[in-house]
């Protein structure tokens, strides 16, 4: 997350959404204007918990004292399909997992094996709020606090030059910004990486992300494909996770479509209908 408080601008660094690029090309434009920023690891002592300081969801951004900027200026945020996403998620865990991994995904994709490992372990990350796994938390969480959008302008991968160049006109940034952006979009700085065209279109993947960022695809217009978990194990687990039934008799809490408790209690997991952006900046 970056803060230009010259620009009264918010930069919202969604994992696997070239926020790194965005990230770089703000700071760097920034140098003599008042911002600040956030990154590498830490220990929130109010959410009794290890949390990625570069990318926070919003529901744990609320209680910092950042959230007045959210509230107070312009927001941006970059996107990407899920797939493209859940899959370019995989490598960085990967490449962030050992020196030997981090070796072999620098220069080829994942292997089944890997691809499937992860999203085995992936739905009780999220569970857990883990942020090992936060690459591949749902894009909403980084955009959204419940149903309230806290965006206002939404760059997408898949049209990024085209994009980067209408934020530059909409907010009036400056030459020099808008600059480096258009370099940015142009792909300055981009690394080679493999290609990941497969692993995106694996049915293990894709259904794992129709069930885990199901609101992600409507809410930011993302087209969905059919897809069925072909991965034995991985069938069986979240069948058991989607199932219906006494809360402690599931694997997990927060996928079931209703949990039963004890003395007849239930509590139903509601769908939620996001819109993409908020239509106008909250007041202080």
């Amino acid at each position: 997350m970056i803060v230009d408080h010259d620009l009264k601008l918010v930069v919202l660094h969604i994992p696997k959404c070239a926020g790194t690029a965005l990230r770089r090309a703000f700071l760097e434009d920034g140098a003599d204007r008042r911002t600040e920023s956030w990154f590498d690891f830490s220990y929130d002592p109010v959410l009794k918990r290890q949390v990625d300081l570069a990318h926070r969801p919003l529901m744990d951004l609320r209680h910092t004292k950042l959230w007045r900027w959210l509230r107070r200026y312009q927001v941006i945020a970059c996107i990407r399909h899920p797939y493209d996403r859940l899959a370019s998620a995989c490598r960085e865990h990967l490449r962030q997992k050992s020196r030997a991994t981090e070796m072999q995904v620098s220069s080829q994709p994942p292997t089944n094996e890997q691809l499937l490992h992860y999203l085995r372990r992936l739905p009780a990350a999220m569970d857990a709020h883990d942020l090992r796994w936060v690459h591949g938390f749902p894009i909403h969480w980084f955009t959204h606090l419940g149903k309230r959008p806290m965006v206002d302008q939404l760059i997408r991968c898949e049209q990024f030059s085209s994009d980067l160049e209408a934020l530059g006109e909409t907010l009036s940034l400056p030459k020099s910004l808008r600059k480096r952006l258009q370099a940015v979009g142009e792909g300055a700085g981009r690394r080679e990486t493999a290609d990941l065209t497969a692993l995106r279109n694996h049915p293990d993947l894709q259904a794992m992300a129709n069930l885990l960022h199901r609101e992600d695809f409507p809410c930011f217009r993302y087209k969905q494909q059919k897809a069925t978990f072909s991965d034995p194990e991985l069938k069986q687990l979240i069948n058991a996770c989607l199932a219906i039934g006494p809360s402690h008799d599931l694997p997990l809490t927060n996928l079931t479509p209703e949990m039963h408790w004890y003395y007849g209690r239930m509590s139903p997991r509601p769908e939620l209908q996001l819109k993409p952006k908020r239509t106008k900046r909250a007041a202080p």
